[in-house]
């Protein structure tokens, strides 16, 4: 059975690695057990029973060991089973908030909800996660936005995207005030800031293919739309 002790070992090495707290000065403080307050406290049991609190603005990141809960979560919603990880998610967001674990419960949380068309839920979740300078992130909660119907939130965030932004948070929002445009019916404005993505945001090589293909599109639709109101003129007097 030395095998077994050898992988006991391996554990309780892991567990140690597994518990830690990174302070201001960039140190990281190993250790067995990791619990965190409302208020944002850190309290690390190291190996040699040593119990140190941290403080809020005292530590850069604080992270416990992997949760169960996480992964098996994430085997449900590999299998489709989305629904069935929601709780787990939830129960891994609130159990390891400020420990690391909780972020990546909420980013698969908010994914889980774009995908399935619950955007209210999807956007509550993504304003929840601390980093909201990816530009994915800003992508996806946006286009959560503009689905859940919250049009004016939305248009105001993208025109502030459109002033100050970079180019790719730019001609994201072009692209999504287009669609915006779209669907209330205002084609023509909608094809102005496609093309605008298309013919001004070349560097932004998906996003300018994104935006051909959206002018590509309205093209076609807006040449079935004339036809079909051809067909229907009433032919001229003889």
């Amino acid at each position: 059975m030395r095998w077994f002790s050898s992988f006991l070992i391996l554990l309780a090495v892991a567990s140690v690695d597994a518990a830690y707290v990174v302070n201001n000065a960039g140190r990281q403080i190993n250790g067995t057990m990791i619990s965190a307050s409302e208020d944002g406290a850190v309290t690390l049991t190291t190996s040699s029973g040593q119990t140190m609190t941290f403080q809020k603005g005292q530590y850069r990141s604080a992270a416990a060991d992997r949760p169960a809960a996480l992964n098996k979560a994430e085997q449900l919603l590999e299998s489709g089973q989305g629904q069935q990880a929601v709780p787990l998610l939830k129960q891994v967001k609130a159990e390891c908030r400020f420990l690391a674990w909780d972020q990546t419960a909420i980013q698969l949380l908010a994914d889980y909800y774009l995908s399935s068309g619950q955007y209210g839920e999807a956007v509550s979740e993504f304003q929840t996660l601390e980093d909201q300078s990816d530009p994915e992130t800003q992508r996806k909660v946006r286009e959560a936005m503009l689905k859940s119907g919250a049009s004016d939130s939305v248009l105001l965030v993208l025109n502030q995207d459109i002033a100050t932004g970079s180019r790719e948070a730019a001609a994201q929002a072009y692209l999504l005030r287009g669609d915006l445009n779209a669907s209330n019916g205002d084609l023509e404005g909608a094809r102005r800031d496609w093309l605008k993505v298309a013919t001004f945001f070349k560097a932004q090589k998906e996003l300018a293919l994104e935006a051909e293909q959206k002018l590509d599109n309205h093209k076609e639709a807006h040449g079935a739309a004339e036809k079909k109101a051809a067909a229907q003129r009433p032919d001229p007097p003889n």
